[in-house]
């Protein structure tokens, strides 16, 4: 991942911003999956052979900031998903962060 990230580094403008949102630990997926599942630390693989990864805020920012960018936003976000077919509420979790190129 840090090779993506050095990449949008070197093409992004001195002052721009990315946005980062994706899964954070502690998701219902992540809690729902069954034993077997795990492949390390956080990683998990889907019955359809997909992988998920579920980070920490704290990963999230130290990747980004090795490779030269700030911090300007960083936070959990905790949405409920509905299913009114089903009848499911379900909690979800997701990292959201926004950096800058210094």
């Amino acid at each position: 991942m840090s090779d993506a990230i050095k990449h949008i580094h070197q093409v992004l403008k001195p002052g721009g911003s990315v946005l980062f949102r994706d899964y954070g630990l502690y998701d219902h997926a992540m809690l729902r999956f069954k034993p077997g599942h795990k492949i390390s630390e956080h990683f998990y693989v889907r019955q359809d052979g997909t992988r998920a990864y579920y980070f920490t805020r704290e990963e999230v920012e130290e990747l980004f900031v090795k490779c030269g960018f700030e911090t300007t936003c960083s936070s959990y976000e905790q949405r409920e998903t509905v299913n009114k077919k089903e009848g499911l509420c379900v909690p979800r979790v997701f990292v959201q962060c926004q950096f800058r190129k210094k």
